[in-house]
């Protein structure tokens, strides 16, 4: 029943809430840790530097917030960044070409959607979100990217700055919707957009 000694069983899982506790108890545990975006927005931008590719560092940034922790989606998102970029002949990896090809909201238009729905315009907010999906960006998409911000202003609000709002405009934006709200309309804001979210996702024409 005992192996030899220099036989290692290595045993990858995803879901190690179901292995069983006979399991568990025989076994050492490594977890994986998601690597943090910034950092891997940093090994993209060496990435891009040794292999002669001029990218912008906001496009490293959405990419590194796309792979979700991981550094092989990450660059295998960056090896589509670039075959677009080569495609366009610019051979720059620019974050408007990123959040075409993810099909993500831009920055700004995430703002203007967020400002609508604060003021209750629903024409506004309409017409953005039509011209948002005429882009290509999936309504779900546009959903995310609402939660997304939202958790940015929380975060904004509760530290008094957000680390990943680089930009000038960016941090003025989420100190002002920061300012706007309080802690139980952010809330309930997320609230509601986690409830839209499960809608659009199981929704048969979203």
């Amino acid at each position: 029943e005992e192996p030899p000694p220099h036989v290692k069983f290595l045993f990858a899982t995803t879901e190690v809430d179901k292995l069983p506790v006979t399991v568990l108890s025989r076994t050492q545990r490594f977890d994986l840790r998601r690597i943090p975006a910034s950092l891997l927005a940093e090994h993209f931008a060496k990435v891009c530097r040794l292999e002669g590719v001029e990218a912008e560092a906001e496009a490293l940034s959405i990419i590194a917030n796309a792979a979700e922790g991981s550094v092989r989606d990450g660059l295998s998102i960056l090896d589509q960044a670039i075959a677009h970029a080569d495609l366009d002949g610019e051979g720059k990896v620019s974050a408007a070409r990123v959040r075409d090809m993810l099909g993500l909201a831009d920055k700004s238009a995430q703002r203007r959607l967020l400002g609508h729905l604060l003021e209750g315009d629903a024409p506004a907010l309409l017409a953005a979100v039509e011209e948002q999906y005429a882009l290509g960006v999936e309504p779900i998409a546009v959903i995310r990217a609402l939660m997304d911000l939202t958790h940015r202003v929380t975060l904004a609000q509760v530290s008094g700055s957000e680390p990943e709002a680089p930009a000038e405009d960016e941090r003025a934006a989420l100190a002002d919707f920061a300012a706007r709200l309080g802690a139980g309309e952010l809330h309930r804001l997320w609230q509601l957009l986690l409830k839209g979210h499960d809608e659009v996702r199981t929704g048969p024409d979203p």
